[in-house]
């Protein structure tokens, strides 16, 4: 109810300033509907830190309802309680900062001067939107592509000629400090339930995979495993990975059965989402050799991949599809 009477309050003034000014319409929102929610959200969040309330789980349901010239409209914003878990403990001190880096690279940007007109100087533009916040609204249904976009760093090509979206210059050469394990396995855990067992092994499996690489310098493994999207090619490059390791003397990278929880079914029937698990052990690989330097020494090794529209929606439906 705090938030309720606090955007009366300040719909009312924008209303007796309009009548004022001899206005018919009201200014436009500060901010979009689902910016506006989460950011709302969020200050919720410490005001319910700061009076220590119990933390119980809950979902959230906002009505945004309008009475513009072409009629009366109600629209509905949902969010479920596993993201508002997830959101809660992003602002603890643990994650904070390094969720508040990836939040703040996803601000809208300013748009380029048009014409004769002078560029808006960045101190006075004020974003309307936040595409990670408007993409939480399509949480679980999209979070493969949510976790490539936004953990792993990889650009939307759909947006990389609109100049005011982030999102189409996403980076990982650029941003690899932004590639947060932590992030990623409270997400998973959070958000997407996913088994403890299977986190595990795809954190362990991005470690050796990150030594293998740091230690062999196998940059084309590396660039092999990032961009393969068929599961038998991808299979093979582990194979042949896991056999030159053993060659030299040391004990294998994979083992089976680890190896089937992360990417099999079984009788080489791949996971419906192998691509998901392998943007997973991308994102502990990365993160790891971030941290060892191998990254800097090596920037030309990592590709420049984005993701196209359609397989940011359908990456999920037809993981297991060859291409």
């Amino acid at each position: 109810m705090h938030f309720a009477a606090d955007f009366l309050q300040k719909n009312r003034l924008a209303i007796q300033l309009a009548q004022a000014a001899g206005e018919t319409k009201l200014p436009e929102a500060s901010q979009s509907q689902r910016t506006l929610l989460v950011h709302t959200l969020l200050d919720a969040a410490v005001m319910q830190r700061e009076r220590r309330a119990d933390e119980r789980p809950f979902s959230i349901t906002a009505y945004h309802l309008t009475n513009s010239g072409q009629g009366v409209a109600l629209d509905l914003y949902h969010l479920p309680l596993q993201i508002i878990g997830f959101l809660h403990e992003m602002h603890l001190a643990d994650y904070h900062a390094d969720w508040a880096a990836v939040v703040r690279r996803a601000w809208e940007l300013p748009p380029p001067p048009k014409g004769n007109k002078a560029a808006v100087p960045a101190a006075e533009f004020k974003p309307r939107r936040n595409w990670l916040y408007e993409d939480l609204f399509r949480l679980p249904g999209n979070a493969p592509a949510f976790i490539r976009t936004y953990f792993l760093r990889v650009a939307l090509r759909a947006v990389r000629n609109v100049p005011t979206d982030p999102r189409g210059a996403y980076s990982v050469r650029d941003q690899a400090e932004l590639v947060s394990w932590k992030i990623t396995e409270c997400f998973l855990r959070r958000v997407l339930q996913m088994d403890k067992q299977r986190i595990a092994e795809i954190r362990q499996l991005g470690d050796r995979l990150a030594a293998y690489v740091s230690g062999q310098n196998d940059r084309r493994f590396f660039r092999e495993f990032f961009t393969l999207q068929n599961y038998g090619h991808l299979r093979n490059a582990l194979i042949k990975a896991n056999m030159a390791h053993v060659r030299r003397g040391q004990p294998p990278l994979i083992a089976l059965d680890p190896y089937l929880v992360v990417f099999e079914e079984g009788d080489e029937v791949a996971h419906a989402d192998w691509r998901l698990a392998r943007d997973l052990v991308l994102i502990r690989m990365i993160e790891q050799l971030h941290e060892h330097g191998w990254l800097r020494q090596n920037v030309d090794a990592i590709p420049e991949v984005a993701e196209t529209a359609e397989n940011a929606e359908n990456r999920q439906t037809n993981a297991s599809e060859e291409d």
